[in-house]
């Protein structure tokens, strides 16, 4: 045996328990649960009852973004709320294996077994937990996975691990699977963590609005009023932060300046040591994903041609596409497909956007793009990135089906939603003032009952021929 890796395992097993106090709060405030918390205990409780098989869970998600902090939320649970014994869960980091005793993540677990089980993956004998983050550290972490799943019914997995985990796992391993990406904070999230703001009750009555032109009942803007009159040191300026600082929980407890390195530390630490072990990437493959993201930053939001990337980058078609699929898999930025037949999607240009509004305001911030523009073209820039992404995650979140895609028409709306073979849903985004003709020739070419333009122009929702006006921070709590 590793001695190394018995004194490693041993000591996580032995002290984790006494860390969890450290580990959950920050100035003596307790770390508050985000939904994907509640939505992986669903699966905890359901396993210690018989009644899933779902016991190999994988959470991928941007750095930063909470993932050890759920994992150690789930140990807390299972320790204090599951009474489960301290020696029936470990918590290990695959970067940790790797560093300590160069060992990988089966070595560690089969360690596990047999100094505190007396046992191998085939003969353990009651349900154990393995809570395993920064899993990316190894390279056969799914397959690991998939052998420990079929070999027993009595432990339950939980991999975590940057986005680089959508990289590594294979087809065999994914049918065993069940991944719940951890992805940035949307508005609601995000004063739910800060303020401890309750559940969002608004969000149903704009999701409705949005897709079915169902106009709320209620003033949801004196309901948002009251929300923010009971959040203990609400900041006036909440909202305009979180479109340019928002998304990392990390964010709640640092200066702008501090936020700024942190997210910029995330970006440089993807590219460089999340891609590092691809097949194929190499320095200059680095150099130009980062002249990318950059490109998308100083980029005014439109379609742009893989052909016209790879002359502004002085590259080709081909590398410029498998560096755009790496980024998506990374979750850095994501795509979004024209308006059209299915035949001619394949050909046409994307739009891409960023994950977060944040990611684009920093990127452009460190080149010192945000200080020259007008501030409201500059936030109407931010502010079409932050409902690109607040749509993408909403699909991703909820039981909501839709597509989002882009509008090929000349004079052309900034989005247009689909539910099935519904009529699109055309939607404008402004910050300032703006005409209702865009709307209008989308509503008519598309034969859509209605538009809807997300604009700060407004403070309250309205409707006018057809035409909804949404103030963003409204849309926000979507």
């Amino acid at each position: 045996m590793n001695d190394a890796l018995a004194i490693h395992i041993q000591n996580q097993v032995l002290i984790r328990p006494g860390k969890l106090n450290e580990d959950l709060k920050y100035n003596n405030k307790t770390f508050r649960h985000r939904q994907d918390y509640y939505e992986i205990i669903r699966y905890v409780d359901d396993y210690l009852n018989g009644k899933t098989n779902n016991r190999y869970l994988v959470l991928p998600g941007i750095r930063g973004v909470g993932k050890s902090t759920i994992l150690y939320q789930i140990y807390e649970y299972l320790l204090k709320e599951k009474n489960i014994s301290q020696t029936n869960i470990i918590y290990i980091t695959g970067d940790n294996l790797k560093r300590m005793s160069n060992s990988p993540i089966m070595d560690g677990i089969t360690t596990y077994l047999d100094i505190f089980h007396n046992a191998t993956i085939e003969t353990v004998g009651e349900p154990v937990f393995l809570l395993i983050d920064e899993a990316q550290y190894d390279k056969d972490w799914s397959n690991t996975g998939k052998i420990i799943f079929d070999s027993t019914k009595n432990i339950f997995m939980i991999f975590s691990g940057s986005s680089a985990l959508e990289l590594s796992y294979n087809a065999d391993s994914a049918r065993r699977l069940l991944k719940i990406p951890v992805l940035p904070l949307n508005y609601s999230q995000h004063l739910k963590l800060k303020y401890d703001y309750f559940k969002n009750d608004i969000s149903k009555s704009i999701t409705d609005l949005i897709f079915e032109k169902k106009i709320p009942e209620d003033n949801l803007e004196s309901k948002i009023l009251k929300i923010y009159s009971n959040l203990k040191d609400y900041d006036i300026k909440e909202w305009e932060n979180f479109i340019q600082y928002g998304g990392f929980p990390s964010s709640f407890n640092q200066k702008q300046h501090e936020i700024t390195k942190t997210v910029t530390d995330i970006i440089e630490r993807v590219i460089t040591v999340d891609l590092e072990n691809i097949k194929g990437i190499n320095g200059q493959t680095e150099y130009l994903a980062f002249q990318l993201l950059y490109f998308f930053a100083l980029q005014n939001p439109g379609e742009i041609s893989k052909g016209s990337m790879a002359n502004h980058l002085d590259s080709n078609k081909m590398t410029i596409n498998k560096i755009l699929e790496l980024l998506e898999k990374t979750q850095l930025i994501f795509h979004v497909e024209p308006f059209t037949s299915s035949a001619k999607r394949t050909t046409k240009s994307h739009k891409y956007y960023f994950a977060t509004s944040s990611l684009k305001h920093i990127l452009s911030a460190n080149l010192g793009n945000a200080n020259l523009e007008a501030k409201e073209a500059y936030m109407g820039k931010l502010l079409e990135n932050f409902v690109a992404s607040s749509f993408f995650n909403l699909k991703n979140r909820s039981d909501v089906m839709y597509n989002i895609y882009y509008d090929t028409n000349k004079k052309n709306v900034d989005f247009l939603i689909q539910k099935g073979l519904n009529t699109p849903i055309p939607i404008e985004v402004s910050f300032g003032k703006k005409d209702k003709s865009q709307i209008k020739t989308a509503m008519r070419k598309y034969k859509s009952d209605y538009g809807i333009i997300i604009s700060n122009t407004t403070k309250n929702i309205l409707k006018e021929d057809n035409i909804i006006y949404l103030p963003p921070q409204t849309f926000s709590f979507m």
